[in-house]
């Protein structure tokens, strides 16, 4: 049997530059300018400039990501995926 441990879903910002998430399960989208994340609450949409991932450890469910930082935002899971699948379905044609 395999357990999953995760650490729980938090979210530290330090001065709109740095941003650490935890709870982690999936990383969606990664560009420079939107980031999304499945975490256990939820799809965590994050809008900004300049933004890359400086820590990436999906066994232990933390993100840290560098950058000026915009908006922070949960969707539904259902919307995120219907966005994908227009994206690939127009890479795919």
């Amino acid at each position: 049997m395999e357990e999953n441990i995760m650490a729980e879903h938090k979210i530290t910002m330090s001065d709109r530059q740095v941003l650490d998430v935890t709870g982690v399960l999936n990383v969606e989208r990664f560009t420079d300018e939107d980031v999304i994340l499945e975490t256990q609450k939820g799809m965590l949409n994050i809008k900004g400039e300049k933004m890359h991932m400086k820590e990436l450890n999906l066994d232990g469910g933390i993100v840290v990501i560098k950058g000026l930082i915009k908006s922070l935002s949960y969707t539904s899971e259902e919307t995120t995926k219907e966005k994908g699948k227009g994206i690939l379905k127009r890479m795919f044609k």
